[in-house]
């Protein structure tokens, strides 16, 4: 069953079309890799699926309902959770509280921020920092984090919202090779405890071959590609569009709009 469905997608940019006619699912439970070279149309397509951008044409159907063109918390509100490539977060505060803001605007109490509200959602901050690995710096800015633990950190406020489907652009992005390995595993850990659908976009093609279920290969705003990991890494239009890319290891770099 389809949690997300996506029809005739199409944004374009001074005449020039950075996504156009896209089709893909992504189903309950589903995780999904969309992969493409530079000026693909990933960002794009994801800024219209969290709804920074308004699609020129096309839907966009989360569980049931018609969501294109909805402003960003209207998407967020009904269950769609989102990280960003430059993380996304509040550098003078603290981890908690970041998590703690996220909570407020899940709760609609936003308006607490007028008033002290360092007490407000406390516990619950504390227990998604603990099932990121974050709880033990809870109290520190985020100016001093490194990369890998804002990643987490920003991964720990995409959950405030209970979400049934996360959107992870480039989720290791800036993160040391060493490191992504144990965070796509802490990722798969969560969402599958949760039953949480993904839908990610990646540079590094050993996560993508090493996390995905099913991987949408884009190249200039089209579909080249749908399937398994193993089908879409024989594809001929994937290995043409993808410059520099070695097969054999299945590593190479992807990126873009």
């Amino acid at each position: 069953m389809s949690l997300l469905r996506v029809r005739g997608l199409d944004k374009a940019f001074g005449g020039v079309a950075a996504v156009a006619g896209l089709d893909f699912d992504v189903g309950e439970g589903e995780v999904v890799a969309m992969i493409g070279p530079n000026g693909a149309g990933k960002t794009t397509c994801f800024n219209m699926l969290g709804g920074q951008l308004r699609p020129d044409g096309g839907s966009i159907v989360f569980d049931g309902r018609q969501v294109a063109g909805l402003a960003p918390r209207r998407i967020w509100r009904l269950g769609v959770g989102r990280t960003f490539q430059i993380t996304a977060t509040f550098a003078s505060m603290t981890v908690r509280e970041n998590v703690q803001m996220a909570l407020l605007s899940h709760h609609r109490n936003l308006g607490h921020l007028i008033v002290r509200a360092a007490g407000l959602h406390a516990a619950a901050a504390e227990a998604l920092l603990e099932q990121v690995g974050m709880a033990d710096q809870a109290g520190r800015p985020c100016a001093v984090l490194a990369h890998g633990d804002l990643k987490r950190l920003e991964l720990a406020m995409a959950l405030a919202n209970q979400p049934r489907l996360l959107l992870l652009d480039e989720p290791t992005a800036g993160v040391a090779a060493g490191e992504r390995g144990a965070l796509m595993a802490l990722i798969n850990r969560i969402v599958g405890q949760r039953g949480i659908s993904v839908l990610f976009t990646e540079h590094d093609m050993d996560v993508v071959f090493g996390n995905a279920r099913r991987i949408i290969a884009l190249h200039r705003g089209r579909l080249v590609a749908e399937g398994s990991p193993e089908t879409v890494r024989d594809d001929a239009r994937v290995r043409e569009v993808y410059l520099g890319w070695d097969g054999e290891s299945g590593t190479g770099e992807g990126g873009g709009c």
